[in-house]
């Protein structure tokens, strides 16, 4: 841990919780389930997972659950281990809901330490699990799932979701605008593990440098392409994305981006953000990150809730495992669609 961290207090568990859902569940509503930084769990073999999982599928019906998405740090240490504890996690439920698989910082090198992009990713989701597949319209790459655009089908409209590599490198973001431009009428969500701060302002290595905590571009695989892993400075931009980059080039161009999620962040964990895109439309930008908490998260998950009237977007936060509701401010609350859905 940086020195810089030592005084700041972490918080280890949420308050206030309650066991009852305030507002209920709304019928006619879509629910997106969120899954953030899972990395403790992983490295555990932690119950948590399995009843995030679990719990996701059971309320497909009750809660029209169109799919679970997580935000990168699916393990710690990208160990053979870590993955197998995953993809086994997954499996009993994988053909009952999609699950879209969205790598970190700690997915990437030995040990996790983001050295280099080197990933068992590819080597344990060679493709989309179970019912990801069956709404996977195209990859970056055929058999390589970390860059990845999926299409679900809702009743008035098609919702795509934009998965991208930990710190996306300039030719995984000019893939993404293409495939964005080939799908104008989806209304999508961006998918990314660092983009959004603590304090609801986007990574911006050019204006704040190490000022915030944790930039992408501050990693190893942020000093250079590949080819260039050896050169030690300057940064590369071809090397990695940080969230300001990637407003600027990718969500801000698109009419049908409604929504930007992120995790990787530590301190509260939480932080929103709205912006307005080019077009006028309104982009809701979400942190969200429990592994700061009592063992790793204490199975906290977030529920993205896409009410009747199609703009609305209502947001929950929910442990399985504990049965209650995150009641503060941060963990609950509304957010505007403009334009609607539908």
């Amino acid at each position: 841990m940086p020195s810089a961290l030592v005084a700041r207090r972490w918080r280890t568990e949420l308050a206030p919780t309650s066991t009852l859902e305030s507002p209920p569940f709304e019928p006619g509503t879509t629910t997106i389930v969120v899954l953030p930084d899972t990395q403790y769990y992983a490295s555990c073999a932690s119950r948590y997972f399995g009843d995030q999982v679990r719990w996701a599928a059971a309320e497909k019906a009750r809660r029209n659950v169109a799919l679970a998405l997580t935000l990168g740090d699916l393990t710690d240490k990208n160990t053979p281990e870590e993955w197998h504890f995953i993809r086994e996690g997954l499996r009993p439920v994988q053909d009952e809901l999609p699950f879209v698989l969205v790598t970190g910082n700690h997915d990437h090198a030995l040990g996790g330490t983001t050295g280099d992009r080197s990933s068992l990713f590819q080597r344990t989701f060679p493709h989309a699990p179970g019912a990801a597949q069956k709404v996977l319209a195209e990859s970056m790459q055929p058999g390589n799932v970390e860059n990845a655009y999926y299409r679900v089908r809702l009743a008035r409209v098609t919702l795509g979701v934009l998965a991208l590599e930990w710190s996306p490198r300039a030719a995984t973001v000019a893939w993404a605008n293409h495939v964005l431009d080939r799908y104008p009428s989806d209304r999508a969500i961006v998918v990314t593990h660092a983009y959004l701060y603590e304090d609801g302002t986007r990574y911006d290595w050019q204006t704040k440098g190490k000022l915030q905590e944790w930039n992408p571009l501050s990693y190893g695989t942020g000093k250079g392409a590949p080819e260039k892993q050896r050169r030690p400075e300057p940064l590369e931009p071809d090397a990695a994305y940080d969230g300001e980059m990637l407003w600027r080039d990718l969500a801000a161009r698109h009419a049908g981006v409604f929504l930007v999620l992120s995790g990787h962040v530590l301190g509260a964990g939480t932080g929103v953000l709205t912006s307005r895109g080019e077009h006028g439309n309104l982009v809701q930008q979400v942190l969200v990150n429990f592994q700061m908490l009592k063992d790793g998260g204490l199975g906290y998950l977030r529920l993205l809730e896409l009410l009747p009237d199609g703009k609305t977007l209502r947001m929950k936060t929910f442990s399985p495992t504990l049965g209650v509701f995150a009641t503060s401010s941060d963990q609950t609350g509304t957010l505007a669609l403009e334009p609607p859905l539908w």
